[in-house]
């Protein structure tokens, strides 16, 4: 295109000969910043275009780490659920040697308890390219490092505080009762069974790692928060396929 406007301006500059030289001259710096204005435009697109694709692409690995995150819960969740009526019944004292000889698990609900690792690769890839973010003046960015932050920390003291609880109840049962050696192998004895059936402190003990793991008056157990994790990543995922659709 630019040869054919050279064409066209030295034709008309060759019309009048006095002014060919300087016509001339003008012409070709016209076009040369032409030109340049061009391929600046351009070079502009194609960087917008790699920026944007950049964010796509680190968009699309958040929800894929948000959809791994809420299968993990609702793994958890699905484990725990059934032994939630366990629990109640144990520290209402409603439990009988028949219960607990004919429950496979009702002897073992202290012996452990499954929790999940959030998947941090999108947000960190969110954070080592904040300046692209930020010259986007994009809020999606802001409100997914905020739900990471928020979440992070309150998820983290919360599986924390399941952790001692679990770990001070594991070195009690180790150190002072003759029945962990058949308990670590999830093998009933009667003397297990009278402890559970007549201890208060096997009940406070319950209640206690009820209280943190499942449900608290202050929501803030370990799956209270799984949920309000879920419920947000959900809210999340929806925003993200506006955005790279």
């Amino acid at each position: 295109m630019i040869k054919f406007f050279r064409r066209i301006r030295k034709k008309m500059a060759d019309d009048n000969k006095p002014l060919k030289y300087m016509r001339y001259a003008v012409g070709e710096i016209v076009l040369v910043v032409i030109g340049i204005l061009i391929a600046l435009q351009i070079n502009n697109w194609n960087e917008m275009r790699k920026l944007q694709n950049t964010m796509k692409s680190i968009y699309s690995i958040i929800k894929t780490d948000l959809q791994s995150d809420v299968k993990n819960i609702d793994l958890v969740i699905a484990e725990m659920a059934p032994r939630d009526s366990i629990f109640k019944r144990v520290i209402n004292n409603d439990m009988t040697k028949d219960d607990y000889l004919n429950c496979e698990n009702c002897c073992f609900i202290l012996y452990g308890f499954p929790d999940i690792t959030l998947n941090m690769r999108g947000v960190k890839l969110l954070e080592d390219n904040g300046a692209v973010f930020d010259s986007h003046q994009d809020s999606l960015s802001i409100e997914i490092s905020n739900f990471y932050a928020y979440f992070n920390t309150e998820i983290g003291v919360a599986v924390e505080e399941v952790n001692i609880d679990f770990e001070d109840n594991y070195s009690y049962f180790k150190n002072n009762k003759a029945w962990f050696k058949d308990y670590i192998k999830k093998v009933k004895s009667d003397e297990l069974i009278i402890y559970q059936l007549t201890s208060s402190d096997y009940i406070n003990r319950v209640s206690s790692f009820y209280m943190l793991y499942y449900e608290n008056y202050q929501g803030e157990s370990y799956l209270e928060h799984l949920r309000n994790y879920k419920e947000n990543a959900l809210f999340l995922i929806e925003k993200i396929n506006k955005k790279i659709k």
